[in-house]
């Protein structure tokens, strides 16, 4: 047990937990709010944060003694975006060097603990850093790694004609359909498995009609820029019922840049799928092995071996589809190095355009949060290394990084990296990673985010994680979207917008 007490009520607790926790690995880590000098019945280390007029303290406490301690006024970094900050800063900057010298756990972010650390670097070139300047502010402020210093600044540099692009009066569109033949053993999201719910599958496609036909009307000042169809697994649906929502999307909305469904799993593609995609302007698709080695597609709960993966990229190229990005997880249950390699030199024989590699995270709600004590687990300095063989990879078959995330309980405190050939990225993950964009969400579990350039500011709005309850409630969410928009609408008036 891990524990955090302070005397200031005014600070962001939750940034430095997730520090903390990052620090600690899997033990757990909890916020005391009454501040007892003398944690006579407390567990564990304590982390005191302690306020002195503009001083903050943080002190290790364990075993009823201070074992270290760092004191610092948060006055003396600005940290580039005002007091507020600033002192949140200065308190993660604190427990970094005590933990670090304690605890010698190399935390590769330094004190960013949020899940778009490429702000913090486009924050930098916004403000007319040079390269370098920037790199210093990100290791010697940020604490970050060199390394990741130097990625978050490429993946800005690779962002930049884009997000200037975007954030105009344009918006962008995702559909979620939450089906999937099986459930893979790390996720969390709410899926459905198809076998148990064919029977709702028309009606749900009737109430994501209902929604496209609402947002047509809704955005009628607007410039739709992309549309992503994700999941779940989407082509878990029939091909009638995918052909329905396409056919809708070609016949009613235009100048679609960008188009993109994810068809992850080879077992629900075939060539009359693929098909289907290249007569409806799909010009992006998503087939994602996560690994090629087909003992490791067995533990993780996939339905289909590395030899299909293959069949199905071969025929999507056959088809015509202009871009497929392949999925990767690094630090499956029972992988290391070498079976990353054999992965790698497998997808180096098929050449994908884009490449996506996500650290495997220990989500609240999966399987594997339960079972993972039963399985090898790769170390931290593996995992490293089997992400370097990634970007080695990468770089060696001329793909740039072009967007970046990070996810909490991932593992080795790593993070998500998209690769795309120059020139060819996907726009939709940009604009969802970035903010720079309004993104209207539709299905079961999908998220509507409404930039307001004005204020430049994020509203949110959740759909119904529950299937009945989103069908039985949409006009409700339908309503909410409206007046959300007719907001922004009527702030335009207060800035001249390029519409």
């Amino acid at each position: 047990m891990i524990n955090i007490t302070t005397n200031d009520n005014s600070i962001k607790t939750q940034d430095p937990y997730e520090l903390v926790r990052a620090f600690y690995g899997d033990k757990e880590v909890r916020i005391i709010h009454e501040n007892n000098s003398m944690y006579e019945n407390i567990e564990g280390d304590i982390l005191e944060i302690t306020l002195f007029d503009e001083f903050y303290q943080v002190s290790l406490i364990r075993n009823d003694r201070i074992i270290d301690k760092e004191k610092a006024s948060y006055l003396d970094k600005e940290f580039y975006r005002g007091e507020k900050a600033s002192r949140n800063n200065t308190i993660k900057h604190l427990i970094y060097k005590v933990l670090d010298r304690n605890l010698k756990t190399e935390l590769p972010w330094g004190i960013l603990t949020g899940i778009r650390p490429v702000k913090v670097s486009k924050m930098l070139i916004d403000k007319g850093m040079t390269y370098n300047e920037i790199i210093d502010v990100l290791t010697n402020s940020y604490l970050l790694r060199d390394d990741k210093a130097k990625l978050i600044t490429e993946v800005s540099y690779s962002q930049r004609m884009i997000l200037e692009s975007i954030a105009r009066n344009s918006y962008s569109i995702y559909i979620g359909i939450p089906f999937c033949p099986t459930k893979c053993f790390y996720c969390s999201f709410p899926t459905l498995i198809a076998s148990k719910h064919s029977d709702f599958m028309s009606d749900y496609v009737d109430c994501i009609i209902n929604e496209l036909q609402d947002t047509l009307t809704m955005m009628k000042n607007w410039d739709l820029n992309t549309v992503y169809i994700g999941g779940g697994t989407p082509t878990s649906l029939p091909i009638s019922l995918m052909k329905k929502i396409l056919s809708y999307i070609n016949e009613n909305f235009s100048g679609i840049k960008e188009l993109t469904v994810e068809a992850g799993r080879p077992d629900t593609i075939d060539m009359e799928y693929l098909q289907l995609f290249k007569g409806y302007k799909v010009n992006r698709i998503s087939i994602n092995p996560q690994s090629m080695n087909d003992n490791t597609l067995k533990v993780i709960g996939r339905k289909h071996s590395a030899e299909d993966i293959i069949e199905t990229y071969r025929l999507s190229k056959k088809v015509g589809i202009e871009t497929v990005n392949m999925d990767l997880i690094v630090g499956l249950p029972g992988e290391d190095r070498k079976d990353m390699e054999n992965t790698l030199r497998i997808l180096e024989t098929l050449q994908p355009d884009n490449l996506t590699v996500h650290t495997l995270a220990m989500k609240k709600g999966s399987e594997f949060i339960l079972e993972r004590d039963n399985y090898f687990m790769a170390s931290a300095d593996e995992i490293q290394k089997m992400l370097s063989l990634t970007s080695e990879f990468a770089l060696r078959n001329n793909m740039i990084p072009y967007y970046l995330y990070r996810q909490k309980q991932i593992m080795g405190n790593f993070e998500n990296i998209g690769y795309s050939k120059r020139e060819n990225p996907c726009v939709y993950n940009i604009s969802i990673m970035e903010e720079k964009e309004t993104i209207i969400g539709i299905g079961m579990g999908s998220t509507t985010k409404l930039y307001n350039k004005v204020h430049n500011s994020i509203d949110t709005i959740a759909n119904f994680r529950n299937l009945r309850e989103y069908m039985d409630r949409l006009s409700e969410l339908k309503s909410r979207k409206r007046q959300k928009i007719k907001e922004i609408e009527d702030s335009w008036d207060k800035i001249h917008l390029d519409i």
